[in-house]
């Protein structure tokens, strides 16, 4: 039986002329916000979307209800129907080439060589393509890598700090949500050389139990985090990698990194301490963060002493920065807030599909 599209997914573009995407991982918090979006955005729209078996026929609005109304085409089992090749061939064969990848890591390393071989560029949402080597594979993320040739081609999805190679990427590797908000703050500062590399960074994140995942953990029964704040995914997260791979630094010596679980359902904030090299002060910062972030539309510099609330972005793609500096001890602390779920996640899944595809980067994105 050949692998069906979900309802409403007959063609390519609407007569507006949207651009057909899959979603892979529809059933999930991420894949239910890129759901969402893409159904307002102006140049996508959502064309199919999967999940497990026990999903088939399963309309996304009833498993996601904030949907309803806006997005209730029927989701697709992956495992029914002809399997991932069956799905990949029919999504071919109805003239897509755009897939986003909400999947966990081994899914997505099973799904992403077989979109590519036939055509697609593919987003992913997972930590399958974050680091750039196989080896860190097994310690990080605790398994072999699947596609280390894939390694290599896949683009960094750290939209402000990509250098124009989203235009050309096939496969983009979307950061994720903890990382997202850690080096929006740090890059500016380790770019511009004014972070003394004598002492180590210091990391420490809080972030909604959405961060977790959809997943059924007894440890994240609402019973079990509710009125509590609690260190997550200790004493080396994995996230620590990625950090430390796109600064620079020695991962648990030049930056440690302290994630933690809040009962709340959505957003991320991100608190950094460093010194900084002799003679840089308070105007060195400020310069770096003014240069770096200039012409980003998602970057809110809120200035010294004027420091973000997860509040402040819930429901936005955008990240709001601010720091503090004391010139009698030469340290600084950055503090920067997003909404884990759309900076942190779906948002920049489509703010990176909107410059892989020549689109406005602000496109279909709330600010």
């Amino acid at each position: 039986m050949r692998h069906r599209m979900a309802a409403g997914s007959e063609s390519v573009s609407t007569p507006h002329g949207r651009r057909g995407v899959a979603l892979f991982g529809a059933t999930g918090y991420a894949g239910r916000e890129v759901a969402r979006l893409l159904g307002a955005h102006p140049a996508f729209r959502l064309q199919a979307a999967f999940g497990g078996k026990e999903r088939d026929g399963v309309p996304l609005s009833a498993i996601h209800p904030s949907l309803r109304g806006s997005v209730d085409m029927a989701c697709v089992g992956l495992d029914t129907n002809g399997g991932l090749d069956g799905a990949v061939r029919a999504l071919a064969e109805g003239g897509l080439d755009v897939a986003l990848l909400a999947t966990p890591e081994a899914l997505s390393l099973a799904l992403a060589p077989r979109l590519l071989d036939a055509g697609f560029r593919v987003v992913d949402l997972s930590g399958a393509f974050r680091l750039a080597r196989s080896s860190d594979y097994p310690e990080w993320y605790g398994f072999e890598h699947g596609a280390p040739g894939l390694l290599g081609g896949a683009a960094y999805g750290l939209s402000e700090w990509s250098g124009g190679t989203l235009g050309t990427a096939r496969l983009v590797a979307n950061p994720g949500c903890y990382p997202t908000a850690a080096l929006l703050a740090l890059l500016p500062l380790r770019r511009a050389g004014l972070i003394d590399p004598t002492e180590a960074v210091v990391v420490h994140a809080v972030s909604a139990a959405s961060g977790a995942g959809r997943k059924v953990r007894e440890d994240l029964l609402f019973c079990e985090i509710e009125g509590s704040v609690r260190p997550y995914g200790l004493p080396r997260h994995r996230h620590l990698a990625e950090i430390a791979a796109q600064t620079g630094l020695v991962p648990g010596a030049e930056v440690l990194f302290f994630p933690h679980l809040a009962p709340i359902d959505r957003g991320l904030l991100c608190s950094i301490a460093l010194r900084l090299r002799q003679g840089a002060g308070a105007s060195a910062v400020a310069a770096a963060f003014e240069k770096a972030y200039a012409a980003a539309p998602f970057v809110r510099l809120l200035g010294e002493g004027s420091l973000p609330a997860t509040a402040d972005v819930r429901g936005t793609n955008a990240c709001a920065i601010g720091w503090t500096c004391d010139a009698a001890t030469g340290r600084a602390a950055v503090f920067s807030a997003i909404d884990n779920l759309l900076k942190g996640a779906a948002g920049q899944a489509l703010q990176n599909l909107n410059l892989m595809t020549g689109r406005p980067e602000t496109e279909g994105l709330p600010r």
